[in-house]
């Protein structure tokens, strides 16, 4: 999107320089790990990017397979199992979005179909799902220019032993609580 610019370092966005809350940062209230050393979540985060790395590079047909690392090959061998059982087309991988009314961004993993139908997809590479995914979906399929109100929202669980848990998120209630967040942030 034309004037959104993201900082990897600091992970913030700004659009046209204003800065803007992200997704993540508008969620933290109900996604809280502070009981988790901070060494421990910081090995878990940089793990969970790297499989992200892995599993974005396969999509664009750019993934050198002789350089990666053993410890991805299960968790991609579990998204290419996922995104061959349901049919998955990508038309947007990790792609930034900003809420032009709402004024926040963030980057969604996957847009596209599964099984010939409109999904916003996020992969996780977590011991389980967070209360916060299902706001965190509803937010960015709300930010999708001209997305259809029927988009399905699913997060997708890789796990270490090469297999993956698909959960698909309906609740309502989703967009009104990150709303409600987004509110209390600003």
């Amino acid at each position: 999107m034309s004037g959104l610019t993201f900082d990897e370092a600091t992970h913030t966005y700004r659009f046209d320089g204003e800065l803007v809350p992200g997704v993540t940062s508008v969620l933290s209230p109900i996604s809280d790990f502070s009981f988790v050393d901070p060494d421990v979540l910081d090995a878990a985060s940089a793990f969970g990017t790297a499989v992200h790395l892995a599993c974005e590079l396969d999509d664009l047909d750019l993934l050198d397979e002789e350089t990666l690392d053993d410890a991805l090959a299960p968790y991609l061998a579990g998204w290419r199992r996922f995104c061959a059982e349901y049919a998955a087309e990508w038309t947007q991988i990790e792609a930034r979005v900003f809420h032009q009314t709402l004024r926040y961004a963030g980057t969604l993993d996957r847009y596209g179909k599964l099984r010939g139908k409109p999904y916003v997809v996020d992969i996780k590479t977590s011991t389980s799902l967070m209360p916060s995914v299902g706001p965190q979906l509803a937010a960015y399929k709300n930010a999708i220019p001209g997305v259809p109100p029927l988009t399905g929202r699913m997060a997708v669980q890789l796990k270490a032993d090469g297999t993956y848990t698909a959960k698909e998120y309906t609740e309502r209630g989703d967009w009104s609580l990150f709303c409600s967040l987004l509110t209390l942030r600003n």
